[in-house]
């Protein structure tokens, strides 16, 4: 997680978790970046519940709040947050619905973003409130007073954005293989 939904709503009212989420997923795939810490690497898992991973070696580098990635499993892969370490427990925020078992294959890994991609993000959501009521708006005149926006074509936009608003994530940007 890249920001926290109470900390983007006091930017961005009208935000949702689904919202900051999809974000994050397009910041990762626009730079092809997974953002990991690999020296926060743990092998051999073990599922149990819905939320809860087991990791069979002692837990460092892990706290509440952090993000994870849990890698090569059959079932479980994919961006965690971490509600609570209790010894070599972790037990994840909101509703995983893992699926239960040992995965000797899988690893989990920690997640973190540097502070000008968080710097970007409370960016985009500050230009989300200033102009959603203005989407499709290209010139507006009122008495004497005009307004013009740019042209949100597919050439000067990513995802919704000016370019120029997303060009935060460029140096991140790592080659496709």
């Amino acid at each position: 997680m890249i920001i926290t939904l109470d900390e983007a709503e006091k930017i961005y009212p009208n935000v949702t978790q689904a919202d900051l989420d999809g974000l994050e997923i397009s910041i990762r795939e626009l730079t092809n970046n997974p953002f990991q810490n690999r020296r926060v690497r743990f092998c051999n898992l073990r599922f149990e519940g819905e939320a809860t991973v087991i990791v069979f070696d002692e837990v460092e580098g892990l706290r509440n709040g952090d993000t994870i990635q849990i890698s090569a499993s059959k079932w479980n892969n994919g961006l965690y947050v971490i509600k609570e370490v209790a010894g070599n427990t972790i037990i994840l925020d909101g509703n995983p619905k893992l699926f239960t078992g040992n995965d000797k294959e899988a690893y989990l890994t920690k997640v973190e973003y540097p502070a000008d991609i968080l710097a970007g993000v409370r960016k985009l959501l500050k230009y989300d409130t200033q102009m959603t009521d203005k989407m499709g708006l290209k010139s507006k005149t009122v008495s004497r007073v005009s307004e013009t926006y740019f042209d949100q074509n597919s050439g000067e936009t990513i995802n919704g954005y000016p370019a120029a608003m997303m060009s935060f994530v460029d140096k991140y940007r790592l080659l496709k293989w």
